[in-house]
């Protein structure tokens, strides 16, 4: 596999494209660049020395998410796997695209207890549910705060009481204790985020007592 002139026509097919309105021009392309990226450092930490597979990683990550937008969320993996195999048919050996688009189908599907998912799967999964923590918890958050014409006061309340409600269940989604052990990381820095947004948004001052 030519992975530029792959990489190419992910761009041309949704590299300036937007997901939904208040998203970034290429959001969805750009999270499947970070997805390749996070999913090549899992791989090498669990599965040092696996590295056949590393392409087809790399391309199923970059075209996970290529009909997220287009269509329904229930039906985006599915629709994504057919638009790969559209694109991809005149790049990629059969065996090379079918493990592609089997990864992009299923990439939603999170099952930790399922025996027939493969480690490929498994490394996109964790590395696209991870991707959504940590610093992007804050930039998705606040650019959607503007498009939806939010104050300080709705985003904090929405960080505060909304979204921790999920920290568990996603948490349970997560395939491997590594994963586990950096969306832990990821979740403490959102806390400290959040505890210190609180404070500095009614004019406190962050750990006050260490400045008398």
């Amino acid at each position: 596999m030519d992975l530029i002139k792959i990489k190419q026509i992910a761009y041309d097919h949704f590299g300036e494209r937007k997901s939904q309105p208040y998203k970034e021009r290429g959001d969805k392309y750009r999270h499947g660049e970070r997805t390749a990226v996070l999913a090549l450092k899992l791989r090498e930490k669990i599965f040092p020395g696996y590295s056949e597979r590393d392409k087809i990683l790399t391309v199923a990550a970059w075209f996970h998410d290529i009909m997220n937008g287009p269509v329904s969320h229930a039906e985006h993996a599915h629709e994504g796997a057919v638009k790969a195999r559209e694109l991809l048919t005149p790049h990629c050996a059969p065996e090379e695209l079918d493990g592609i688009c089997r990864i992009i189908s299923l990439h939603d599907a999170r099952d930790p207890e399922n025996p027939d998912y493969p480690p490929c799967l498994r490394l996109i999964q964790d590395a696209d549910h991870l991707d959504h923590f940590g610093t992007y918890v804050m930039w998705d958050g606040f650019r959607s705060a503007v498009q939806n014409d939010q104050s300080m006061e709705e985003v904090i309340n929405h960080f505060k009481y909304g979204w921790p409600s999920d920290v568990e269940r996603w948490r349970n989604r997560l395939n491997y204790e590594l994963s586990r052990r950096i969306y832990e990381e990821k979740i403490a820095f959102w806390h400290y985020f959040n505890d210190r947004f609180c404070v500095e948004s009614i004019g406190g001052i962050w750990n006050e007592d260490n400045f008398s």
